[in-house]
């Protein structure tokens, strides 16, 4: 896709709806590698669900996120998008 879009930047995260509404945030995987992300949802939220979520993420609307960090929903759009903000944040600030 990146190629298709001309840009040497990779997409870390594809946000979209499930069928019942929720906006989901998800990672991208390596090329070639099936079950290795370019980036993964922070630790600290994985495998947390609802108000804990949110407790955790300060991020109104979190759901969830799968133990493997792989993907998250939230309950609203700039929920999800902060999400993937949270995480691209938190990747620069540990390299």
């Amino acid at each position: 896709f990146e190629k298709l879009l001309q840009t040497d930047k990779l997409i870390k995260f594809v946000l979209y709806t499930d069928q019942g509404g929720m906006w989901r945030v998800q990672a991208v995987t390596v090329e070639g590698k099936a079950f290795e992300n370019r980036l993964s949802l922070p630790e600290e939220w994985r495998g947390v669900r609802d108000e804990d979520l949110e407790k955790v993420t300060k991020i109104k609307g979190s759901r969830f996120v799968h133990a493997a960090g792989f993907i998250g929903g939230n309950s609203y759009y700039e929920g999800a998008l902060e999400m993937a903000r949270v995480a691209l944040n938190s990747r620069l600030v540990r390299y």
